[in-house]
């Protein structure tokens, strides 16, 4: 009789600890700006802003993100966050990488990589090492204007500063 009430106890408390615990959502991380940081006429250097939402009760402390740029099946660009960054209970903060790219590598495949619609469809995919969780996979997709491109070719001596 004892052990049936010591039981139904242990249940009891298993049941109050399962409903105290909240779960944890995967922040949502996505391009937020891009911009032009020097480079040469084979690799250039950018500067990106990524938008990373967090829709937890709790904070996320993001100790580095690691990402590809992919358009088609080809990686245009890469990178990696210097700094860590916390990131508010169900907020979003700006975390600025550096990132490389082979820019005339994606001008030379634009036709095979956009459609009709006069946009690069893309996907942001990567890691992000979560304190406390470890490595956290993202992958979003995502498309830009080409005009934005034609933007970034105008600037006179853009890709030789250094």
């Amino acid at each position: 009789m004892r052990i049936n009430v010591l039981l139904w106890e242990l249940l009891l408390v298993c049941l109050l600890l399962a409903g105290c615990a909240s779960s944890w959502q995967k922040p949502d991380i996505s391009l937020a700006d891009v911009q032009l940081a020097g480079g040469t006429l084979f690799e250039q250097r950018l500067k990106l802003k990524l938008r990373v939402y967090n829709p937890n009760d709790r904070e996320i402390p993001i100790e580095s993100l690691h990402f590809q740029f992919l358009a088609g099946d080809k990686r245009f660009a890469s990178g990696q966050s210097s700094h860590p960054v916390l990131i508010p209970a169900q907020g979003e903060a700006l975390v600025e990488m550096d990132a490389a790219m082979q820019l005339a590598s994606l001008v030379r495949n634009l036709p095979e990589l956009t459609g009709g619609d006069g946009k690069l469809h893309y996907r942001l995919r990567g890691n992000a090492e979560v304190k406390g969780y470890g490595q956290v996979p993202f992958d979003h997709p995502g498309e830009l204007d080409l005009a934005m491109f034609e933007n970034l070719l105008r600037k006179k001596g853009a890709f030789f500063k250094q």
